[in-house]
């Protein structure tokens, strides 16, 4: 059962994934060509402003999941709801502050962009992309924790999707009847928010014991305050980006991150499809005491996931610079080509993802308030190096930054999931790290060293494409199933019983 509810969880967070990769691509194309680089960027921009202004959630949500787990295992139902009732109470009292920080935010931001935008359009964009956490403290947010923590997340997925599909599709018909970038962002926005008519009759149907008018249990989520501390240590860490380039370069730039941003989150999403399934899983796990388990779940975890790093990246890598070069075809307000800044996205890529496992251990153990100092110390290196490097390098700069302070947590997550979680030596997840590594470079080689793709547009790129997903694909399954056979084989019998027990 649990297998199942993984390759669910999986394959719909997948869909949602490639749905949102080709929408990110599309969009942004259009908002540039349309309305210039500088909407573009000022709408990125805006976004990573606002995820700052989420650390008002204090946490909440990851620690209610944490202590969701145990109760969901015993079907303790005053539990749950005691649980759900403390999250939906301190949504609500975030969202409150939430709304008056959007209200001030959009205040003074155009004074933050100067004349590279309209005021006016700065304020109402601030205002219109607010509303989508607005709407989450005060209306789903206790649904959304009660599915996450019980392996239902395709559920979240597949509405996400559908509606995901309706709102661009309003979007490419309303920017082809020429109406400004406020209506277009405004009327898609509005329709993303029908997800609460799902997502409460999918809860009332099946937790007919949900409710939120019961007693509080403010206890179970006191490891709220830790999982803030580690809420706003990543914000800094994933969001300082945007927000120096905001302040030190100006929008042009940030539209130019923007667009390098959407080929890697698009494979940093689908990589992180993987632990998303797993998340709640290691949660049940974890709460059964079941160590042997565990290390099992994990290694076959690291396995997959380590092998799909590397193929994902090995055909970044090879492919990135020709699909800009075609994507920003006709765009000549900025320069969009650079080499060096396209090798750091890369190399950042690869740090940020092979952490993923450890860290979603870390979180589905609850471990919120042991790894708190240390995701400080990541987020004091990643600000710091970065503020210094932007003003000599610029957007490469920052990445560098980045890269100073992955360098640090990503060994520092691997070592503490092994000696304190898992009881294991942390050279089992070292060497496969190493041993896909290898296999990525060796897939890589022929095209960056000795062979050069014939690519001149949309259809030779897409042809170069699958050429080298299944290049690098049979060299990253050859090379794991040499190594490891064993491994790859129970992985399989894992999910054809899943699937058999459909």
């Amino acid at each position: 059962m649990r297998t199942k509810k993984v390759l669910l969880n999986l394959l719909s967070n997948v869909l949602l994934q490639i749905v949102s990769a080709a929408i990110n691509f599309i969009l942004p194309r259009l908002f540039m060509t349309t309305y210039g680089s500088a909407s573009n960027g000022l709408i990125s921009s805006i976004k990573q402003f606002l995820s700052y202004l989420k650390i008002v959630e204090a946490g909440v949500g990851s620690a209610s999941i944490a202590a969701l787990y145990k109760p969901l295992s015993l079907g303790d139902k005053d539990q749950i709801n005691g649980i759900l009732s403390a999250t939906n109470h301190f949504y609500r009292r975030s969202g409150i502050i939430f709304t008056v920080l959007v209200a001030i935010l959009a205040i003074f931001y155009p004074f933050v962009v100067g004349d590279e935008v309209n005021p006016r359009t700065a304020f109402y964009m601030v205002l219109i992309l607010g509303i989508s956490g607005m709407w989450e403290y005060f209306f789903i947010g206790k649904y959304l924790v009660l599915l996450t923590a019980d392996q239902k997340n395709y559920v979240i997925f597949r509405i996400q999707t559908i509606l995901l599909i309706a709102s661009t599709l309003l979007s490419l018909m309303l920017i082809m009847l020429g109406f400004s970038i406020i209506v277009v962002i405004a009327s898609s926005s509005v329709l993303l928010l029908l997800d609460i008519l799902f997502l409460r009759r999918y809860v009332k149907k099946k937790y007919s014991y949900f409710n939120i008018k019961v007693e509080p249990n403010t206890r179970a989520t006191k490891a709220k305050w830790d999982a803030l501390i580690h809420q706003i240590a990543s914000l800094v860490v994933f969001n300082t980006p945007f927000i120096l380039i905001t302040l030190f370069l100006g929008l042009a730039e940030v539209s130019v991150f923007t667009v390098y941003s959407l080929v890697f989150n698009a494979v940093t999403l689908f990589v992180s499809a993987f632990s998303g399934a797993m998340l709640a899983a290691f949660g049940d796990i974890l709460v059964k005491e079941d160590r042997d388990g565990l290390q099992k779940y994990f290694q076959h975890f690291e396995y997959v996931f380590f092998a799909v790093v590397a193929f994902c990246y090995t055909c970044t890598a090879i492919l990135f610079l020709p699909f800009i070069t075609i994507y920003t075809m006709g765009v000549e307000d900025v320069d969009y080509i650079r080499p060096w800044l396209a090798t750091l996205f890369v190399m950042v890529g690869v740090a940020n993802t092979i952490r993923i496992p450890s860290n979603t251990l870390v979180n589905a153990a609850g471990h919120f308030r042991e790894t708190k100092n240390r995701a400080i110390i990541e987020a004091v290196i990643n600000l710091v190096t970065s503020i210094i490097f932007v003003q000599f390098f610029g957007i490469e700069g920052v990445l560098i930054g980045a890269l100073c302070s992955y360098a640090y947590r990503t060994w520092d997550l691997i070592l503490y999931t092994s000696k304190e979680i898992l009881k294991q030596s942390a050279l089992v997840t070292v060497k496969k790290i190493t041993r896909n590594t290898i296999l990525a470079f060796s897939a890589a080689t022929p095209f960056i060293f000795f062979m050069e793709l014939p690519i001149t547009g949309v259809g030779s790129w897409l042809v170069a494409a699958i050429c080298v997903s299944l290049w690098t694909i049979a060299i990253v399954l050859l090379g794991n199933f040499i190594f490891e056979p064993k491994m790859m084989r129970d992985i399989l019998v894992h999910v054809k019983r899943a699937i058999s027990n459909d």
